[in-house]
């Protein structure tokens, strides 16, 4: 077959089809346009969205247009055209409109006359940055960057250039020239899927006190580098500010958890700095982010429709700190004061502080005095903002500038001419290393976590602490004790390190201890074969110590691994008066059936990881539904059997081994499902409690989304839609 009509998979996601009227694009995963600069023809002029805009399993855009309608129209002069649906021309608008011109929403207070904001007219730098240079500066509209063409009521977009694109039931496409078929795609548009774990050593990693690691440090028109984004580390916890898209896949070669890094600042929302943050959020557990309001508004505006949520909904996946600019507020026990910066949108950088060392971050700015003037005397800045933005913290003890194109980024000519005392504390992001000239004494920050700066905070007795509190906040089944009994956990808890190949548990013998993972990776195996992996926060030991019976699994250190544990006489008088006990006594049992076996084989929840795993099975009972007989409000996970799907008297889909039964979409909402779930022979599975389900999915809403999204309902939703493609068929054009 014709390689065209089969389609060229992009190496990020999508998939491009040549035609006459060039390539077309299926699927506009973020940073795609790094694929296609590089490819003969370019970038494509082209770009049809599949019915759903987001890929939850991924966490990513199937819309995300920025950069592409960049490209056109500043290097290629052209407009870019957008195939859809009628009903998503609106959110398309609504979301590039956002992400191009900033937020249509500017909250008020942050600039008020007497407010920490003073002076800055952020609507009139953004009027002034939209200017249309193809228009003698007439303020750019959103049809001088892309143009819609949609699918009409037989699912057909005819383009200019005689080239059809058709909408198939399957959720593909078609690609038609002179009313002939050229190419084909089934389904939603390929993404390379996630990657789990790796096959390489883990690197050990220990986290600074005080410091940044570097995950990228290019643009969004670099093909060869990660796009800017890095991770500062304040008392050894991780917040990562601005995660390129993948930042976690870039994370798994090292001995790192997710838990480990839950806080996240967004500096503003153009395409290469929040696309990462929204599938950071799908990550496990819930994310902090830091940033204004007026940014925080954007972002919900931009990515709660994609999602096909309400503002508040969007919301409720993660926790807002506010921040305040101009104001010193904690940060993981640092100190960071937060200021807008000069760009095109509403922008913020900062400032971080601990035990007298620091760092300064700007993020996009136009750092340049004499520029900076120049918008003062046009009447862009007023005196006040204008002052501030020239005096620069060049102080600090790492200055991590960004670089770039003016006037929207800072002039690598400009940062060239700065003192060398202030170059030599200075590495800069948003930059490629050809870029920078000769001599100049500028470097680009070096990416990987071994490259790490380290700026030498002074080390505190009250850290090893801070590490214990942190691994019993980050217990879900201890996180609900009363916070008097901290104390009582601190005198009790003991800190080991293990070496990698050290043997933890052995086998066969007796259970004395409870233990929690600090930081590391360790392996639980039988006879040799490993069943599990745990990490940062994953508890064990709690069968042997429950049921005082002898270990029935080795752990090994597969990297340094550093564990907290406490003896079996102290753990029982820490729990008790609550329930923790018989949760453990539950978990110990449902842990020798094969609940973790049936996990790791199921499609639904093989993704999990071993702490969200592991936090199920303490809502698991065994369940055993007769012929007929119904599942009710606890959805139930099947191991052994075939449950119907069924809408009013119609048999809809069918559920087999590994399957969740449960609309938990309608479930979190409170809302009566119209489908039921019915035994069709004997079943035996696991039934969830719903009311903890729904506390583990608001605490995991990464997890909630993949759920809602994969349970049956929406494949018998599909089924129905499937019965009708034969007459939908009939009506289009001959291929």
């Amino acid at each position: 077959m014709d390689p065209a009509a089969i389609g060229l998979p992009l190496a990020r996601g999508g998939v491009l089809f040549s035609t006459s009227a060039g390539w077309i694009q299926y699927g506009v995963v973020p940073e795609t346009i790094k694929d296609t600069m590089v490819l003969p023809g370019g970038v494509p002029a082209i770009f049809v969205v599949p019915p759903n805009l987001f890929c939850t399993e991924r966490g990513v855009s199937f819309a995300e247009l920025e950069f592409p309608c960049y490209y056109n129209f500043f290097i290629k002069s052209r407009r870019a055209t957008l195939v859809c649906r009628p009903h998503q021309r609106a959110i398309l608008e609504h979301v590039l409109g956002e992400a191009v011109f900033g937020p249509s929403r500017i909250d008020p207070a942050e600039f008020s006359a007497t407010g920490a904001c003073q002076g800055t007219d952020i609507a009139g730098e953004m009027a002034y940055f939209r200017r249309n240079p193809k228009r003698n500066g007439a303020p750019m509209e959103l049809h001088d960057l892309v143009a819609f063409e949609e699918f009409d009521a037989r699912g057909v977009a005819r383009l200019p250039s005689g080239v059809s694109v058709v909408a198939e039931d399957d959720g593909g496409i078609s690609i038609l020239e002179a009313g002939r078929a050229v190419a084909r795609w089934r389904g939603d548009p390929p993404i390379p899927a996630r990657i789990e774990g790796t096959e390489t050593a883990l690197k050990t990693f220990k986290p600074p006190l005080l410091g940044v690691s570097v995950i990228g440090s290019g643009h969004g028109f670099d093909p060869g580098n990660r796009t800017s984004g890095f991770i500062i580390w304040v008392e050894g916890r991780g917040v990562m500010v601005d995660p390129p898209v993948d930042s976690w896949e870039w994370l798994q070669g090292y001995d790192l958890s997710a838990r480990e890094i839950d806080s996240l600042i967004l500096t503003h929302c153009h395409a290469d700095h929040d696309a990462g943050t929204l599938q950071r959020i799908l990550l496990e557990g819930r994310i902090s982010i830091y940033t204004t309001p007026t940014v925080l508004s954007s972002f919900v505006a931009k990515y709660a429709p994609l999602l096909d949520m309400t503002p508040e909904t969007f919301r409720g996946l993660f926790d807002y700190v506010p921040v305040q600019p101009e104001r010193t507020m904690s940060l993981h026990g640092g100190e960071a004061t937060f200021r807008y910066s000069l760009h095109s949108i509403p922008c913020v950088g900062f400032e971080v502080k601990l035990r007298g060392r620091s760092l300064v971050y700007p993020s996009d700015t136009l750092n340049d005095p004499k520029q900076i003037q120049k918008l003062h005397e046009q009447g862009v800045l007023p005196a006040v903002r204008r002052d501030a933005l020239v005096n620069f913290p060049w102080h600090h003890n790492l200055v991590l500038h960004e670089a770039g194109i003016p006037p929207i980024h800072t002039s690598i000519n400009y940062l060239a001419t700065l003192q060398e005392e202030m170059k030599s504390k200075m590495l800069l992001v948003h930059v490629s290393q050809k870029t920078l000239p000769p001599g100049s004494g500028l470097r680009v920050a070096p990416t990987g976590l071994e490259n790490t700066v380290d700026l030498g905070a002074a080390y505190l007795p009250v850290n090893d602490a801070l590490k214990v509190l942190d691994a019993l906040a980050g217990m879900e089944i201890l996180s609900e004790l009363p916070i008097s009994r901290a104390g009582e956990f601190l005198r009790m808890a003991h800190m080991q390190v293990y070496n990698t190949g050290d043997r933890i548990v052995e086998k066969g013998t007796h259970g004395e201890h409870f233990y929690i993972i600090l930081s590391g990776h360790a392996s639980v195996s039988i006879d040799g074969r490993e069943i599990k992996s745990y990490s940062t926060f994953d508890f064990f030991g709690e069968t042997a110590l429950i049921l005082n019976q002898p270990r029935s699994a080795d752990v090994i250190a597969k990297t340094r691994v550093e564990v907290l544990f406490v003896n079996r006489t102290d753990f029982l008088h820490f729990v008790r008066g609550t329930d923790v006990t018989e949760r453990l006594m539950q978990l110990a049992r449902l842990r020798m059936l094969p609940t973790w076996e049936l996990m790791a084989a199921s499609p639904v929840l093989a993704s999990f990881t071993s702490n969200q795993k592991t936090h199920l099975q303490t809502l698991m009972e065994p369940a055993t539904l007769a012929p007929g007989e119904q599942v009710g409000a606890d959805p139930l996970l099947l191991a052994e059997g075939t449950l119907g799907v069924w809408g009013e008297n119609e048999r809809l889909a069918v559920i087999e081994e590994g399957g969740f039964a449960g609309d938990v979409g309608r479930l979190r909402k409170g809302e009566q499902s119209p489908f039921t779930f019915k035994a069709e022979k004997m079943v035996r599975g696991f039934r969830f409690d719903h009311v903890r389900l729904l506390k583990f999915l608001a605490e995991n809403p990464g997890a909630f989304l993949h759920l809602a999204g994969v349970t049956v309902p929406w494949e018998a939703t599909l089924r129905l839609r499937e019965r009708t493609a034969e007459e939908r068929a009939m009506e289009r054009p001959e291929a």
